[in-house]
C-alpha cells in the first residue's frame, strides 16, 4: 500500500471506530496517520474532535490550530461550548486574599486564581482554602473525592490547593481530570496555564491562555499571562501586543506597565522601555514594587550606556536600604567610570564584608 493509500485506510478505520464509540482506539489510529502525514488538515480536525470528546482540550486546541490556524480560535470555542457539560459548571468566585504569583521569572505577578464554589459540597474546604489553611483544605477535598471522584468542582479545588502548595505537577493532573469531567471554564484554563508555566511547559501554557483569551478577550490578567508565554517562546511582537492590550484594559496598573517595559527592553526598544518604567514608577505606591521597577530601569540604562543615570538610581535605592545586588551593580558602574577605589568599597559591601 502506498503512502497516500495507507493514510486514507487509517482515516477510514478511525471513522469506523469513532462511529462505534471506541474513541480511544480511533485516536490511536489517527495518531498513526498523523505520524505519516502530520500537516494533513483533515487528520488534525479529526484529532481535535476526538481529543475534545476525551476531555483533552489543550491537545484539541493544538490540532485545531494546525488545521484551521490560530486566528480561527472562535470557531473552536463554539465547538467547545457545544460539547461541554454545562450543567456541571458553576460561577467562579475570585480569591482576593491570594498573593500575586509570577508568570514570568522577572515579571511582577498578575496571576489570578479562583476557587470554584458548588453549594454545600466542599464549602468547609473552600473556607479553609480562602483563609490560607491550604493543607487542611486539601485533606477535605481528597476525602470528598473518595465518594465524588468525578465531581469537576472538587477536582478543580483540589488542583488549586496543590497549586498553592507549589506542587504544580499534581495540580496539573487534577486540572486535566476536571476538564474530563466537563469543566472548561476561563478559571480552569488560566490556572492550568499557570501550572504549566511553572513546569516550564511554555507552549502548552500558551495554548491554555490563547483559549482563555478567546473566552475573555479583554481580561488583562489573561493577556498578561499570555504575553509572558510569548516572551518565553520568543514571539516578542505578540508579547508586546498583548502587554499593550493588558495595560489598555486596566489603566493605572503599574505592574502591568512594568511588564510592558520589560518586554520592550528585551525586544531592543530600550528608550521606549525607559519611558514606560518612569510611568510605572510614578504611579506605583508600594515601596517594594517601586524598587523593583527601579532595578529594571537600572539594567535598561546600563544597556544604553547611561552609566551616570544608572548610578544615581543605585544611590537612591541604597540611601533607603541595603541591597547586595544593587551594591554589586553600583560597584560595576563605578569601575566602568574609572572610580576604582569607590568600586572596591562597593564590592566589599556587596559581599557582606563590612565592619
Amino acid at each position: 500500500m502506498n503512502f497516500k493509500g495507507s493514510v486514507v485506510f487509517l482515516c477510514s478505520l478511525a471513522f469506523i471506530l469513532e462511529t462505534l464509540g471506541t474513541n480511544k482506539s480511533a485516536m490511536k489510529i489517527v495518531n498513526k496517520a498523523l505520524a505519516k502525514d502530520p500537516h494533513n488538515k483533515e487528520l488534525n480536525l479529526k484529532a481535535s474532535r476526538l481529543n475534545l470528546k476525551g476531555g483533552q482540550v489543550d491537545k484539541a486546541v493544538t490540532h485545531w490550530k494546525k488545521a484551521a490556524g490560530p486566528e480561527n480560535i472562535g470557531s473552536f470555542l463554539y465547538w467547545l461550548d457545544k460539547t461541554k457539560k454545562t450543567s456541571r459548571i458553576g460561577q467562579a468566585t475570585p480569591d482576593h486574599n491570594l498573593k500575586n504569583n509570577n508568570p514570568w521569572d522577572d515579571l511582577a505577578g498578575v496571576v489570578r486564581k479562583w476557587p470554584v464554589k458548588q453549594p454545600v459540597l466542599n464549602d468547609v474546604g473552600l473556607g479553609l482554602l480562602e483563609r490560607g489553611y491550604i493543607r487542611e483544605a486539601l485533606q477535605i477535598f481528597l476525602q470528598d473525592l473518595k465518594t465524588s471522584k468525578n465531581d469537576a468542582y472538587l477536582l478543580f479545588n483540589t488542583a488549586l490547593a496543590y497549586s498553592k502548595l507549589d506542587d504544580h505537577a499534581i495540580a496539573l493532573e487534577y486540572y486535566i481530570k476536571a476538564q474530563r469531567a466537563g469543566l472548561n471554564s476561563l478559571e480552569l484554563l488560566n490556572n492550568k496555564g499557570y501550572s504549566l508555566f511553572c513546569l516550564n511547559r511554555f507552549e502548552e501554557a500558551q495554548t491554555c491562555y490563547e483559549l482563555a483569551r478567546g473566552l475573555a478577550p479583554n481580561d488583562y490578567i489573561v493577556l498578561n499571562n499570555l504575553a509572558a508565554c510569548y516572551v518565553k517562546t520568543k514571539q516578542l511582537d505578540k508579547a508586546e501586543s498583548c502587554f499593550i492590550a493588558a495595560v489598555r484594559n486596566n489603566p493605572g496598573d503599574a505592574l502591568l506597565i512594568n511588564n510592558l517595559a520589560m518586554c520592550l527592553d528585551i525586544y531592543g526598544k530600550s528608550k521606549e522601555a525607559i519611558r514606560q518604567y518612569e510611568k510605572a514608577y510614578s504611579i506605583e505606591r508600594d515601596i517594594g514594587n517601586k524598587n523593583r521597577i527601579l532595578k529594571n530601569k537600572i539594567h535598561c540604562l546600563i544597556k544604553l550606556n547611561r552609566y551616570e543615570e544608572a548610578l544615581e538610581l543605585c544611590e537612591l535605592i541604597l540611601s533607603k536600604y541595603d541591597d547586595n545586588e544593587i551594591w554589586g551593580i553600583q560597584a560595576d558602574l563605578l569601575n566602568e567610570l574609572g572610580r576604582t577605589g569607590e568600586a572596591a568599597e562597593s564590592y566589599r559591601k556587596a559581599l557582606g564584608l563590612v565592619g
